[in-house]
């Protein structure tokens, strides 16, 4: 592109979203600069102009929460994609975003100041120091005063500018800035001559906002162009089919021959190609080429819409600065009257204190007398009044000013939502479900930033997705961020046999497929720990002894974080696993499982000595049992006798009768007793078997 095309561009970009701009930019000096530009504080007749933001707590508090509650960006693989591909994509991209934090709040704080924030995304080589290392990563970088410095295609449509062909960047640098990014980029200048601005950001007309800072506003222009490109499909002997971008071939037309492809089929693919230029206001210094097929910068808004053609976005101070205004007059309208106003006096006659006027003094006052002195009587000898004549009165609050006051402090909150009253909801009579309830009435004020919060990291995913297929082409490790926040390093590109097939295979390749984008919104990982630490201490409390009990112990140490709980956490993890609760990881914890399974399963097995030693018990167990059955057996032969001779001698058959029995119960107690030291004795043998 030419420079006159770029700025033919901008200049229309400039007049559709002009009025936008300047309302939003006086809204960023409002929240953070002064309450009061040049046109009120012409009309304000108070000599005090206080500040006193009834706004900004509600601010804080939305950007809090949606800082609590992050956008959680998931990759879900199409059109032939590795699901293991998609699953390090992710990884890859939890890692880039947590070393970018200043990137989103920068922008989220911006989102909710004017109603339009932005980051960007650059790439950079992963290693500063090793000049053989070509491996590059990807980092969101801020974009300061987006609403006044970012500019957009004027026929885009769409709120997450997906659909833009075209961004500007204004980027501001010192003459002396400025020539050092020449040298760190590789751009010609001439020493002596000052380059000419491309375009002056947007200012307001606040005084606050002037400056004689001399500066050389230098534009970034991203410029994205659709291209037709050749695809040419091959197939093997086997029916394996590749396909290639036309200017691809050369490279592998070698490994083609040898696999025995042929040309079976072509067709054409339009691909995007995004390039950078940077410009002065006469010329292009410089051109590069982006990574991916997507602009790499990223629009945040809050409350955006179309109204006649006209783009809009407004931030939570838009409609609430004349509530504010009108309660900082009010306050400063107060102050006046108490600074300037008279304190409460006593009215005396002058003949009443005369001779005594030096006790009425401010430094009389300021002595603290215990008593004043009065003339009873004047130089006539008339008496005069005791005490004053009268009172001086303080200043009175106009009624209207009081009522106003609340009238203010009600309309500001009505327009950014007012705060849950915290001390009256731990009341005990307030139920949780009640709590609950108007917390979630309150997080809906916040639903129109956190879902367009949720849009935009929809479209920086896709932007990342499609850079790091580009810039992720090689072999090479790289190391991702789990969700809750730990790292590992894997392979990316890992070439591996394929023993089915006897082919190699290509493990983890993010530049193969397309990755379809998915957000969600939920409370962070600390949070959610944290959540479910307390929920499993009070779980282990009330299971205590059970099995139930014994798990949400685990559960528990699961998620210590202090110091020295690291011990902890790793008895936890493998209980859990061996218990079946939680799956191995990777090949490490998988190893770790097996090799405790493995030690349980041979502790289990009886040892061979001991067998040994419990057969030999058993049969001198045996032994006895025989010698002790034997010995009762004589007991039993004595008592027959015993029994027969009783019998002969004597006398009725009533008594012979009696004796029998007597007799038959003694051999049937012994009996029992033998039976069961017998099954004593036999009890260890049948347990062995």
């Amino acid at each position: 592109m030419q420079i006159e095309d770029i700025k033919e561009l901008v200049q229309g970009s400039d007049s559709a979203t002009d009025t936008t701009r300047t309302e939003a930019g006086e809204m960023l000096v409002f929240a953070h600069l002064s309450q009061y530009d040049d046109e009120f504080s012409s009309s304000l007749q108070t000599e005090f102009r206080g500040q006193f933001d009834l706004i900004k707590p509600k601010r804080n508090r939305i950007l809090s929460e949606l800082w609590a509650n992050p956008v959680s960006v998931a990759f879900k693989p199409e059109d032939g994609a590795d699901a293991d591909a998609a699953e390090v994509l992710e990884g890859l991209f939890r890692a880039d975003m947590t070393n970018s934090d200043e990137a989103i709040e920068t922008a989220l704080q911006e989102q909710l100041d004017c109603g339009f924030g932005a980051f960007r995304f650059v790439t950079e080589y992963e290693s500063r120091f090793d000049d053989m290392n070509n491996v590059q990563r990807i980092r969101a970088e801020p974009i300061n005063e987006a609403n006044n410095t970012v500019y957009w295609d004027d026929n885009s449509k769409r709120k997450d500018k997906s659909d833009s062909r075209w961004c500007l960047i204004i980027t501001s640098y010192t003459p002396s800035g400025w020539k050092r990014y020449c040298k760190e980029n590789g751009i010609n200048y001439e020493a002596n001559k000052e380059p000419s601005s491309f375009k002056s950001p947007e200012a307001t007309n606040s005084w606050t906002m002037r400056t004689n800072t001399k500066t050389v506003d230098i534009g970034e222009f991203y410029h994205k162009t659709k291209k037709r490109k050749k695809v040419v499909m091959y197939e093997d002997p086997l029916g394996e089919s590749k396909s290639f971008y036309m200017d691809e071939i050369k490279d592998v037309q070698e490994e083609l021959d040898d696999g025995g492809y042929i040309q079976v089929g072509e067709k054409y693919k339009d691909r995007y190609v995004v390039k950078k230029y940077i410009l002065t206001g006469e010329d292009i210094v410089k051109t590069s080429k982006i990574a991916g097929e997507n602009i790499p910068v990223i629009p945040v808004y809050g409350d955006w819409a179309f109204v006649e053609g006209r783009e809009i976005w407004r931030g939570i101070y838009y409609d609430a600065q004349d509530a504010q205004r009108l309660h900082n007059f009010q306050m400063s309208y107060i102050a006046d009257i108490v600074a300037k106003g008279p304190r409460e006096k006593p009215i005396f006659a002058p003949e009443q204190i005369q001779g005594f006027e030096w006790m009425y003094s401010l430094s009389g006052a300021d002595n603290n007398y215990p008593y004043l002195l009065q003339n009873v009587k004047n130089t006539q000898g008339e008496a005069l009044p005791l005490g004053p004549v009268g009172y001086m009165q303080n200043p009175t609050l106009p009624q209207a000013s009081a009522g106003l006051l609340e009238l203010t402090r009600q309309s500001v909150n009505d327009v950014t939502g007012g705060n849950v009253d915290m001390p009256a909801m731990m009341n005990s009579q307030v139920t949780e479900g009640q709590v609950q309830a108007a917390q979630a009435a309150q997080n809906m004020e916040t639903f129109i930033y956190q879902n367009n919060y949720q849009l935009a990291m929809k479209q920086a995913g896709r932007v990342y997705a499609s850079m790091a297929a580009e810039i992720k082409d090689i072999p090479h490790e790289v190391s991702i961020q789990n969700e809750d926040g730990s790292e590992k390093s894997i392979m990316l590109m890992e070439s591996v046999l394929d023993m089915e097939t006897g082919e190699e295979t290509i493990l983890r390749d993010i530049s193969k497929g397309t990755f379809k984008v998915i957000t969600s919104t939920g409370p962070n990982y600390t949070t959610q720990r944290d959540k479910t630490r307390t929920i499993m201490q009070d779980l282990a409390e009330s299971q205590r002894g059970t099995e139930i009990g014994n798990m949400a112990t685990l559960h528990y140490l699961m998620t210590l974080d202090g110091p020295q709980t690291s011990g902890l956490r790793e008895y936890a993890r493998e209980q859990l696993m061996i218990m079946g609760q939680i799956e191995p990881e990777d090949e490490e914890d998988q190893a770790k499982l097996d090799q405790i399974m493995q030690e349980q399963q041979a502790n289990q097995q009886p040892d061979p000595n001991m067998v040994l030693a419990q057969a030999e018990q058993a049969k001198a167990d045996a032994s006895m049992l025989s010698a002790q059955v034997k010995q009762q057996g004589v007991q039993i032969d004595a008592y027959e006798a015993e029994t027969s001779r009783i019998k002969a001698v004597s006398a009725t058959g009533k008594d012979q009768a009696a004796i029998a029995k007597t007799a038959s119960e003694i051999k049937g107690n012994e009996l029992d007793a033998i039976q069961k030291m017998a099954q004593t004795f036999m009890s260890p043998p049948q347990r062995m078997q």
